[in-house]
């Protein structure tokens, strides 16, 4: 019997963000609760563990031991510590083949390989295919979206591109996770007050559901600068499929409150009218928060708005998240996003609101080209949009060149960037696979904007006092620089 162990180890310690809810605890991970549905659906005899990650990195190698297989999940911010682990587990199991995957391998793959031997395969993109076949014995050049060490030469090579038919994905749920209830209990506890007058869905965060793979604003437009995950290859889970997976995990563990992680949800009026079309006869409506993509609902008709709209509210949809990034022209066009009136976005968000779909801003400073005017623009649109009544939360952020990105590859031909980079920290930036972002967010805006990181901080904590006296704190989540 194969046995595998999968993980996301929590983030490093030189990371952290406020998530915009009250507690920072996070529920089971949907990403590892699809991966070994999919495994233990197709793969037998298999043994899928996933492993409780609020233990020490010694803890969890030692519950590593006698594994076949080891999958860690790599997102930038916890990157560190899966390399630690990941040599860790290889020292005291040496027999274990060590995958990594995950939103951050986009960037890194490559590097990995050819940095830390003891990493033997690292998948890019899609992953339910490559582990299954890993661990079905498939030789690695059958095995989609991997990058692998060739025996010979030593040099990383890729294999080719692969795609998981959303169709054929078997409803997932959490029954192979360690200490399941422990970690269910800030979720039920929370959701239990769903229905009563105060309740707050932003206390924890919400299980994570996935209806739709791939990006439509990528897909039609490219992708933004500052964008790690978006996929200009577009599937869509069935809309039945839809419907059930809600209802297995409303049976399971009572889950109605969930986080729609799709980079946009409502891709388009058709899609969203097909699955509120689906939704089975007598079930309760659950709550559902989603991204949204804002160019595309300032387009829509009056008609059209209130078609999306009477879709989204018989889905679920209370809480749409907006990732207007900027109102400064120059910033949001550099980023590769349409531009977005103020006064536009005033009326959706308000259309919206009056019809029971309320709003997350998400601002992104310290973009390429920040000037004083483009902060005192979105320092004013926050104030009048906040005074719609019909924002619910808010997100702050300096931005963030993650690698692999087309604004990190800007950062790497800047000279004054590598040049300041490789002098504070030893390492070249092109060829760093764990780059110091905190430091790369401040040579960012003193080299690529015209004001400095001391005033950017000072308009982040003024956008910060302005949200703060309209929400609660614990709904205005973001932040960074250091000083902040």
């Amino acid at each position: 019997m194969v046995l595998i162990k999968l993980l996301q180890p929590n983030a490093d310690e030189r990371y952290g963000v406020r998530q915009g809810y009250e507690s920072a605890t996070r529920p089971p991970e949907t990403g590892l609760a699809v991966l070994s549905s999919y495994l233990c659906h197709n793969l037998a005899p298999c043994n899928v563990v996933c492993l409780d990650p609020d233990r020490s990195d010694e803890v969890l190698v030692e519950c590593c031991m006698g594994a076949d297989f080891v999958g860690l999940t790599d997102w930038f911010s916890n990157h560190e510590r899966v390399v630690r682990i990941a040599r860790m587990v290889k020292l005291s199991n040496p027999k274990a083949h060590i995958v990594v995957g995950g939103p951050n391998t986009g960037g890194v793959a490559q590097l990995m390989i050819q940095k830390h031997p003891f990493i033997d395969t690292v998948v890019v993109r899609d992953g339910e295919q490559a582990l299954l076949k890993l661990a079905d014995g498939y030789p690695i050049l059958s095995v989609p979206n991997c990058w692998y060490r060739d025996e010979e030469t030593g040099w990383a090579r890729f294999t080719h591109e692969g795609f998981t038919p959303m169709a054929y994905m078997p409803l997932w749920d959490f029954e192979n996770f360690e200490n399941l209830d422990k970690r269910l209990v800030p979720y039920t506890t929370a959701t239990a007050k769903m229905g009563e007058t105060d309740f707050d869905p932003w206390l924890v965060p919400p299980l994570t559901m996935f209806s739709f793979r791939g990006c439509m604003k990528a897909i039609k437009e490219g992708v933004c600068s500052y964008c790690t995950s978006a996929e200009t290859v577009g599937r869509a889970l069935p809309a039945d499929q839809f419907w059930q997976q809600l209802e297995l995990l409303r049976h399971k563990y009572g889950a109605k409150l969930f986080y729609m992680a799709d980079d946009i949800f409502p891709v388009s009026i058709k899609r969203m009218e097909h699955l509120a079309g689906a939704k089975p006869t007598g079930i309760p409506v659950p709550m559902i928060r989603a991204y949204a993509y804002m160019p595309d609902f300032i387009r829509f008709t009056a008609k059209e708005l209130d078609r999306m709209i009477v879709a989204l509210r018989t889905i679920g949809v209370f809480n749409l998240f907006f990732g207007v990034e900027s109102f400064g022209m120059e910033q949001i066009t550099r980023a590769n996003k349409d531009a977005v009136s103020i006064q536009d976005s005033r009326r959706v968000i308000t259309v919206l609101g009056s019809k029971g779909i309320r709003a997350t801003m998400a601002y992104l400073l310290g973009l390429p080209g920040e000037t004083h005017k483009s902060l005192e623009a979105n320092l004013l649109s926050l104030r009048i949009l906040l005074e719609t009544g019909f924002v619910e939360r808010v997100y702050l952020s300096v931005v963030m060149a993650l690698r692999g990105t087309p604004m990190f590859d800007e950062y790497c031909r800047t000279p004054g960037i590598c040049k300041e980079y490789e002098r504070k920290t030893g390492r070249s930036l092109i060829n760093d696979d764990n780059p110091d972002y905190p430091l790369l967010q401040r040579l960012g805006v003193e080299y690529l904007t015209a004001i400095s990181p001391a005033t950017l901080n000072e308009w982040l904590a003024r956008m910060i006092t302005t949200a703060e006296q309209y929400l609660p704190k614990h709904r205005v989540g973001g932040f960074s620089l250091e000083s902040i």
